[in-house]
């Protein structure tokens, strides 16, 4: 006699058979895999998945190189409705993201198993969530394996989805010079023969031409962003002609539409533009009497604005010592180590007051200054016009007293705060007497700056 189940007796769940998709003599259980584990776990959300199956499914893949399935979708037997994978509908974003292996052939191999539009899908998610972002934060290794997986998709998904993928890319990585003042992350680094291809398409590239135009008329929003490395790598190439032959034409005609007297340029290593203080600057060919000149090192007299200037490289720095340290003659042209023609934005403040070497790279500067909204304004416009980062500017008054400037970029609003002394009491202001004082707190200063961006 044939035995029935009780209809309500539930059936047994089904137990998965896990694929072996990574070697099984892999080295998996290491710290660097445990790390690795743990950053994707904090910071990649791509496709659709349940929380509570995918952290066990990674840790699985991770450090057993083992899946339930290669499908976005698994149909268990006997069920009529398929389930997400645990791993979720991109798991061959995690299949790559996961590897033993991190090479462009590795990651290929795998997501050539699977259809072409989801694998658009999953780049085009990819980019959105890592290009640049602020938001979400990999690590060294994890960021590497996003740049590689980025790299492997061009063999992967059609040449138009990749080209197209390049040029929001190529948007964004401008749009970070221009508004936020550092290219870091970018993914578009590492695919320029993508975006030459996407530019020969001759698509609409209105946001493009926009903020190329910003960039190379020395509009850009943030000003760091002419100190970041790989804006300067990108301008550098454009003016070596080390672009493609569409990416020229389109920075050509972007550029020379622009006035010369306000176009960018790269001189030993620094973006440099004209700052419209130059303009005023009497031609050194006229006979004039010489500027009044103060003993470098020596301070003002009253109240001061004194800053570090810091120059990309130490050739840069030299320039911009020789330039403001040379005392103008009548009828001759001031010599320089390192001839830089950008460091005339430098030219209404030559002699500073003070003129101090930090490293190779920094000065200490100083001007007479009026404790007055705007104080220091001028001055960090043109050391930044000249290719140069202003650090801790601060105005040190007569009394002693040390004041914090802050919103000295342009369109943000002046203000300043009191350097606290040793005390823990927010009235003890610093008070300083001469000037290596005041450039220990400088220094000090910048530590605690630098300190605070790496937290």
């Amino acid at each position: 006699m044939r035995a029935f189940a009780s209809p309500n007796t539930a059936h047994p769940a089904h137990a998965p058979d896990f694929i072996q998709i990574y070697p099984a003599d892999a080295a998996l259980r290491t710290e660097e895999r445990e790390r690795l584990y743990a950053d994707i776990l904090e910071n990649v959300e791509l496709g659709e998945f349940k929380k509570k199956t995918f952290g066990p499914a990674l840790k699985r893949l991770c450090f057993e190189g083992r899946i339930e399935s290669r499908d976005e979708r698994i149909r268990d037997p006997g069920e009529l409705i398929s389930r997400i994978n645990p791993l979720g509908t991109y798991v061959h974003a995690y299949l790559c993201l996961a590897s033993p292996v991190v090479s462009e052939e590795a990651f290929v191999a795998i997501l050539q198993h699977y259809k072409q539009a989801s694998v658009t899908d999953m780049a085009i998610e990819l980019v959105r969530s890592f290009d640049g972002s602020q938001l979400r934060r990999p690590g060294p290794d994890l960021h590497a394996r996003i740049r590689c997986l980025v790299r492997a998709l061009q063999q992967v998904i059609s040449a138009t989805a990749f080209q197209h993928l390049c040029g929001r890319m190529f948007s964004k990585f401008l749009s970070l010079a221009c508004y936020r003042g550092t290219t870091e992350n970018a993914l578009v680094v590492d695919c320029w023969e993508g975006v030459e291809q996407f530019v020969g398409l001759g698509e609409d590239m209105e946001s493009i031409h926009n903020l190329a135009t910003d960039l190379f008329s020395g509009q850009a929003q943030e000003p760091l962003g002419y100190q970041d490395c790989r804006v300067i790598e990108f301008c550098q190439r454009y003016f070596q002609r080390e672009w493609g032959p569409n990416l020229l034409t389109l920075l050509d005609t972007i550029y020379h539409a622009i006035p010369q007297d306000q176009r960018l340029r790269v001189e030993h290593g620094a973006i440099v533009f004209t700052h419209p203080l130059a303009e005023s600057v009497v031609d050194t060919n006229e006979a004039a009497a010489p500027v009044p000149f103060a003993q470098l090192g020596a301070g003002p007299v009253g109240t001061g604005f004194f800053c570090l200037v810091r120059s990309p490289t130490a050739a840069h720095s030299r320039g911009v010592e020789s330039f403001l340290g040379a005392e103008p003659q009548a009828g001759a042209a001031i010599a320089l180590d390192v001839a830089i023609d950008g460091l005339q934005a430098l030219a209404p403040f030559a002699q500073p007051e003070t003129l101090q070497r930090v490293d190779d790279t920094t000065v200490l500067l100083a001007w007479e200054a009026d404790f007055a909204p705007e104080a220091g304004r001028a001055e960090v416009a043109a050391c930044v016009a000249a290719g140069c980062r202003v650090l801790a500017p601060v105005l040190w008054l007569e009394s002693g007293e040390v004041l914090h400037l802050h919103g000295l970029g342009p369109g943000k609003p002046w203000r300043f705060s009191r350097a606290l002394g040793s005390g823990d009491a927010d009235e003890d202001g610093a008070e300083v007497r001469d000037v290596s004082e005041l450039l220990a707190l400088l220094l000090a200063q910048v530590g605690q700056e630098v300190f605070a961006k790496k937290n």
